[in-house]
């Protein structure tokens, strides 16, 4: 019997490994090429997101002006408790976030929250602040903590991915009390001098920010121009030295922020200092307390005075830096 060929057409067609490795290769090429752009369209977004957030801050803060003729205050009756009833001087280390809830739309929360119990115990280490009394003591701040430790998306750089919530064992001086950790962090503060945690203001001072410890601020009271001086700040979640505040209390050196005090984006110490001292792995961690920075490359957000939000360089000049956190200062700011 004669055999014929097989036809060239019926052989099984496929591909060789070269050839799929090749296909591969492009496709890997391919999704290096995109990827960055992918990411740089993610931050884009969350940096839009965050400058909305400072947007809806700012006419949150306006809304509260228009109905009480002032500002509300960075922080309210802040200070140690040691729960020594005897000046009947009392400590609420509350913040003006409870104030601002019903204008950020969290109404409910407010409702909830309890204006006549303290809402952290705060014990710090200046004994200046111990002979004063806790109002509602630990028991006060614990049962504000139902509304502190709440999460609240428009107080959250959605770029920064830290804590949420203070991480160490030491609750005392950053939490709600000594047996209670800190509430819920936030990304934006109030603009305000760092050292009046422990320091008040001289009479005539120059060099204050529009907020501060049961500060009463009216919007006349701003010299400098409303669109001259910061009102709210972005910070990080990760601080060295300290922590960065919480929304629902006042802890030792939560105060707001002062930009005057450092830099933007000015680092603290890297991995291997940290590693070596019990501190998170978390390069990315502000220089100090009260610091301004961002997760975002090259600056953060703030708002101004105005109701306005601006992306301010970390390369800013430090004049520049000084004349915005201070609202009567007699100087004008100019192009930043």
């Amino acid at each position: 019997m004669r055999c014929w060929p097989v036809s060239r057409w019926n052989k099984r067609m496929g591909f060789t490994l070269i050839e799929l490795l090749v296909v591969i290769a492009i496709i890997a090429v391919l999704i290096a090429l995109l990827l960055p752009a992918v990411q740089q369209a993610r931050e884009a977004a969350r940096r839009s997101q965050c400058k909305n957030n400072l947007h809806n801050i700012g006419l949150a803060i306006h809304n509260y002006e228009n109905a009480f003729s002032l500002l509300p205050p960075a922080r309210i009756q802040g200070g140690c408790i040691i729960n020594q009833p005897v000046s009947g001087r009392f400590f609420l280390n509350a913040t003006g976030w409870t104030m601002l809830l019903p204008y950020l739309d969290q109404t409910p929360l407010y409702n909830r929250y309890n204006s006549n119990i303290c809402a952290s115990t705060n014990v710090g280490s200046y004994a200046v602040w111990s002979p004063d009394q806790a109002a509602g003591g630990e028991g006060g701040a614990i049962a504000n903590s139902a509304v502190t430790r709440q999460k609240l998306s428009v107080l959250l750089c959605p770029s920064d991915a830290g804590d949420l919530f203070f991480p160490f064992p030491n609750a005392k001086h950053y939490g709600i009390s000594g047996t209670t950790p800190g509430g819920m962090r936030t990304n934006y503060d109030f603009n305000a001098w760092y050292g009046e945690f422990i320091y008040d203001f001289a009479a005539g001072d120059t060099s204050k920010g529009m907020f501060g410890n049961n500060s009463s601020t009216r919007l006349t009271d701003v010299k400098d121009g409303l669109s001259n001086t910061a009102m709210c700040t972005e910070t990080m979640r990760s601080v060295f030295n300290g922590v960065c505040p919480a929304w629902g209390h006042a802890g030792w050196v939560q105060h707001g922020i002062d930009i005057s005090r450092n830099k933007i984006n000015e680092w603290g110490f890297g991995i291997p200092w940290m590693a070596a001292n019990g501190y998170p792995g978390n390069p990315a961690r502000l220089a100090d307390w009260g610091s301004a920075g961002s997760q975002h490359t090259g600056g953060c957000h703030m708002a101004l005075g105005d109701g306005s939000v601006r992306f301010v360089s970390e390369n800013i000049n430090n004049t520049t830096r000084n004349y915005l956190q201070w609202m009567r200062d007699g100087f004008s700011v100019g192009e930043f």
